[in-house]
């Protein structure tokens, strides 16, 4: 049975990069095999630009990326106030290689994740 390699991250680790940078980083650690868990939801350019990217280098070897998030769904006069502040509401995002990532299913509360070679 093959380790599986995961990456946890925090979200100051990633505030310092401008989008592009940190979708040219995930898709870096992704395509050696890790699964990544963000300490924050994607921001939607982000994970639009990340889809992008990915479907530009998908070939035989590297066949995608399954994406989750949790966070707010709801926006709230706080979490507007924090986003014009240019701070982050909570959230969670987990993205993997589409070959390892076998299940990957969510609701508002939790995500379930089963991951895996083929074959195992």
């Amino acid at each position: 049975m093959a380790n599986i390699k995961m990456e946890f991250v925090s979200s100051k680790a990633l505030s310092s990069m401008e989008s592009s940078a940190r979708v040219k980083y995930l898709l870096s650690v992704i395509r050696k095999g890790y699964i990544i868990v963000l300490e924050e939801k994607l921001d939607p350019n982000e994970e639009r630009l990340l889809i992008e990217k990915t479907m530009q280098i998908v070939d035989s070897k590297f066949t995608g990326i399954e994406i989750s998030s949790l966070g707010m769904q709801t926006e709230s006069w706080k979490n507007a106030i924090i986003k014009l502040l240019g701070g982050k509401t909570s959230g969670l995002t987990v993205i993997g290689p589409a070959k390892l990532i076998k299940t990957i299913k969510n609701d508002q509360e939790k995500i379930n994740l089963m991951a895996g070679l083929k074959g195992d």
